[in-house]
């Protein structure tokens, strides 16, 4: 299970699409036509809760979002690009 800030943040920096592969808790037709949940792999769409998610791509959601630095509450942190920089950027800064 996952929170909605974590889910918002992962699709937010476009890491859960609708071509993303998530294990969840979906409504279905059982025997006798009554609705039930079942645990399925299916694609996300937008409209999903994030408490029936289990799993993004065969990863739990922390661990999911931790490859990508993003803490399991959703926030992360942006990094200032370390190296070289391009020659145009350089002349406006040190000009």
């Amino acid at each position: 299970m996952m929170n909605q800030s974590l889910l918002s943040t992962l699709v937010e920096r476009k890491l859960v699409t609708e071509e993303t592969l998530v294990y969840a808790n979906v409504k279905s037709k059982g025997l006798g036509g009554k609705d039930i949940y079942i645990k399925k792999d299916v694609y996300w769409y937008p409209g999903m809760p994030a408490g029936a998610i289990n799993d993004i791509e065969g990863m739990i959601p922390e661990r999911f979002a931790k490859a990508y630095n993003i803490k399991p509450d959703g926030t992360y942190k942006e990094h200032k690009k370390r190296g070289r920089k391009p020659k145009d950027v350089a002349t406006r800064l040190f000009g």
